[in-house]
């Protein structure tokens, strides 16, 4: 009788641990738990990327400064800038904001250029996707120039941006700053009128003749600032111009630097003279 009774209780014992140890079961919890493992490391890794910036951005401009700024983000270690001298690139960094800044003030530039800008957030290794292209430039004193041959205009500077229209020779077109393209060619920023409507893109320099400026004077901020008889560095010296020398600008051109210069009356020594300077040395009022 107690080997009967033996003999059940072990039946049911196996019974037992064959129910709670099955190899289904076993097998489906591997399963979720692999799955689980998987998921968690994806899911906290995506979390920590930053996401891509928006809201950029133009704010207060001087001849010289651009102020930027972006829609910040929550949980991230900061901000890195990137400029470019041209639309195309190459973009580099400039700056990294910290974390509880926005906004980013570009200091020391040329007076009339277009500058560029892309702004990504980061959060310790892991950074988020640039934001689109921002499109700011320096305070100057726009003026008329005019087409000399069929010109195409651009949506960007470079020819591999598409037309937006072609002008003929001969049309007034307005110009408000100058830029270059990736490989350092001159272009100019225009505002035109076609059918009474007024639009804006981009032309090569060198295909608009030299404008009048509309009535700019400026002062001169270097202590000695050379006159030179064309835009180069190495023509001939007319006089030196010393800071604060009153100055009118009769034009600007793009010199043998690719800078912009420019072409000024000024008294000195009780006698006009006129030259070519350069114009990052020239504060226009």
């Amino acid at each position: 009788m107690k080997s009967k009774l033996f003999f059940r209780k072990q039946a049911f014992a196996g019974t037992s641990l064959q129910q709670q140890y099955s190899p289904g079961k076993f097998l489906f919890t591997s399963l979720l738990l692999m799955l689980v493992c998987l998921c968690i490391p994806q899911n906290a890794s995506a979390a920590s990327k930053p996401t891509k910036i928006t809201g950029m951005k133009c704010g207060v401009t001087t001849q010289n400064s651009i102020n930027i700024s972006w829609t910040p983000q929550n949980g991230v270690s900061g901000y890195q800038v990137y400029r470019a001298s041209s639309y195309d690139g190459a973009y580099k960094k400039i700056k990294t904001v910290a974390a509880g800044n926005h906004a980013f003030c570009n200091m020391k530039l040329q007076s009339g250029r277009e500058y560029y800008y892309r702004v990504r957030a980061y959060k310790g290794s892991a950074v988020g996707k640039f934001s689109k292209i921002l499109t700011a430039r320096t305070r100057c004193s726009a003026y008329v120039a005019t087409v000399r041959v069929n010109s195409n205009v651009r949506k960007h500077a470079g020819t591999n941006h598409s037309a937006i229209a072609t002008l003929p020779s001969g049309t007034k077109v307005t110009v408000s700053c100058t830029t270059i393209t990736k490989s350092g060619t001159p272009w100019s920023r225009i505002s035109f009128y076609i059918n009474g409507k007024k639009k804006q893109g981009y032309v090569r320099s060198d295909l608009l003749s030299a404008g009048k400026p509309q009535q700019r004077t400026g002062i001169v901020t270097a202590s000695a600032l050379n006159l030179r008889s064309s835009a180069s560095a190495r023509s001939k010296l007319i006089t030196t111009l010393p800071r604060g020398t009153k100055v009118t600008i009769l034009n600007q051109t793009t010199g043998a630097d690719r800078q912009k210069w420019y072409h000024v009356s000024a008294k000195r020594n009780g006698r006009t003279v006129n030259g070519y300077v350069s114009a990052r040395y020239v504060r226009v009022s």
